[in-house]
């Protein structure tokens, strides 16, 4: 199984003690492959918000060279790991600015079937916020079940409370992952891919045409969707093909 972490800070901190920590949780989970990526390091350059992976395809960004090995890897996992630093109570500049790049995957979900735990660490305040954003980032994009772990960090070392908070979350976080069945999809999730199904053909939207004819149903077959969820999806899209 693999996991694969994206680290959204620019040194290794305490939002990378953080994450040690829950590796070490994790490190018994049987055949659990995990990879850090740090974003740091990766050197991407800034979105210029030209549309081209929505409009077109994530293969039309212009700077897919720096993002086709990320997004296999991502695509390839079945558990992801975020974390960030919170800066000016938000998460950080290197994060957001890959979550930019993955902005397709609010009309293309594809994330479908993952399990996600998020990290964000502060020094002040913002950390609870930050996470809420990041998880609500990934379940636009699919996931079904992510965890949050927020720490406020204003010490040299991790209060008791802080400790009790890792374990508490990387607990949860370790039983999902052992937990093969997926959670179901959530109204929200079901009605956002009914919205843009429906709105496949609009004037330039090459790419979601493509995929929606590929994947013209009411939700992906890997995550089981209430019945009554699948009537309103359905009646969201009829409604918004006319």
């Amino acid at each position: 199984m693999r996991c694969l972490v994206i680290h959204g800070s620019p040194r290794r901190g305490n939002t990378y003690d953080v994450l040690e920590k829950v590796i070490l949780k994790l490190k018994d989970i049987e055949n659990l492959d995990i990879e850090i990526i740090e974003l740091r390091k990766e050197n991407i350059p800034l979105c210029i918000g030209c549309f081209n992976c929505i409009l077109k395809g994530e293969d039309r960004c212009p700077h897919r060279n720096n993002m086709e090995s990320l997004i296999k890897k991502i695509n390839e996992a079945e558990v992801l790991i975020f974390t960030s630093p919170v800066y000016s109570m938000q998460i950080s500049g290197l994060m957001k600015n890959f979550i930019d790049h993955l902005s397709f995957n609010f009309h293309r979900p594809k994330f479908i079937g993952k399990k996600a735990l998020v990290i964000t660490t502060t020094a002040g305040a913002g950390h609870k916020n930050s996470a809420n954003y990041l998880r609500d980032v990934l379940k636009y994009h699919g996931i079904t079940e992510v965890i949050t772990l927020p720490i406020a960090y204003r010490a040299s070392t991790l209060n008791d409370k802080n400790l009790k908070l890792i374990d508490k979350q990387s607990g949860k976080f370790k039983s999902i992952i052992e937990n093969k069945n997926i959670k179901n999809a959530s109204f929200k999730q079901v009605m956002l891919y009914n919205f843009w199904r429906g709105m496949d053909k609009s004037e330039g939207m090459e790419a979601d045409e493509k995929f929606y004819l590929e994947n013209n149903r009411v939700y992906y077959d890997e995550s089981k969707v209430n019945f009554i969820y699948k009537i309103f999806g359905n009646l969201a899209y009829k409604i918004i093909k006319k």
